[in-house]
């Protein structure tokens, strides 16, 4: 492969552009390695912003969260995000949808005779645990 100069340079102008103390590894609070540039933006790492996140909600919210993007113990880890809606009607489930949206890890969709469909967003993929792939998957039909 012919190395482009043009992109070399835009390369090396792009690394300058970031501040150097950006990507140095610090050690959070927890113990966790992050970079310098997460712990100034959130003061803490991304372990233990998910943590916080997940204790803002209450428990069976969660359960919701996973159910909707199928990150349930009946399918394999690999197979998680083949989903991404939830259908929920009034009462409790609208509820624990709405308090999802609030922390930002659901958004609200359609309307449909008396339900309303949910979809995680890639925060809320995160906090249930999938990986990369799984968040790809989740989010295919979102773009």
């Amino acid at each position: 492969m012919i190395a482009n100069p043009a992109q070399t340079t835009r390369h090396h102008l792009a690394n300058q552009a970031a501040p150097d103390f950006s990507l140095i590894r610090k050690i959070c609070a927890c113990g966790n390695a992050s970079t310098a540039k997460q712990l100034s933006q959130h003061g803490k790492c991304a372990a233990c912003a998910l943590a916080a996140i997940r204790d803002a909600i209450m428990p069976g919210d969660f359960a919701k969260l996973q159910h909707m993007l199928g990150a349930v113990k009946q399918y394999p880890k690999s197979k998680w995000g083949w989903r991404n809606y939830y259908a929920a009607g009034g009462g409790q489930t609208h509820e624990a949808m709405q308090r999802l949206v609030v922390a930002g890890l659901a958004t609200a969709g359609r309307a449909a005779n008396e339900m309303t469909y949910f979809h995680a967003t890639r925060l809320g993929c995160k906090a249930a645990g999938l990986d990369g792939a799984g968040i790809k998957r989740a989010m295919e039909d979102e773009s």
